[in-house]
């Protein structure tokens, strides 16, 4: 062997053993190494899910009444400056609205009163014929109690 042929036999036997070095590190760090370190992260998500949580939870806690205050005091700051406009506003569409229905209420209030009127009027008519129908019918069975005859009946 000269000394090219040991040189690369030297480096062709360090190339091979540092892939086998490789390839045994990759299938040792994907089967035991790699599901270890999984399991560690996902215990530390939850862990700092949990302190999330709580931390936020509380800061929304302590957060919450103040807020409440400030929003409460701001509806009636705002509920205080609009009322007046509100009610003048309500007030003058009322009176509007009742302006313009007054001429047909009071329309509608006088047909009534006719119709009333016309209504007893009717009333009155219809006792009338009432009154004659009942005393023409009690006539006409009088007669026939009496027994006179048709021609005596009609003179």
């Amino acid at each position: 062997m000269n000394g090219v042929q040991l040189l690369g036999l030297i480096v062709a036997t360090a190339l091979v053993s540092s892939l086998a070095t490789l390839a045994l590190g990759w299938l040792l760090f994907e089967r035991w190494l790699r599901p270890q370190l999984e399991r560690r992260w996902a215990a530390l998500a939850e862990l700092l899910e949990a302190r999330v949580k709580a931390g936020a939870g509380a800061a929304g806690q302590e957060l919450l009444e103040p807020l409440r205050a400030q929003v409460r005091g701001g509806v009636e700051d705002a509920a205080a400056g609009l009322l007046p406009q509100f009610k003048a506003e309500l007030t003058a569409g009322f009176r509007e609205a009742a302006t313009d229905s007054l001429p047909a209420l009071r329309d509608e209030v006088r047909k009534g009163f006719i119709d009333a009127l016309s209504a007893s009027e009717l009333l009155d008519r219809t006792a009338k014929k009432v009154v004659r129908t009942g005393s023409s019918l009690v006539e006409s069975g009088l007669n026939l109690l009496r027994a006179t005859r048709p021609s005596e009946r009609d003179e």
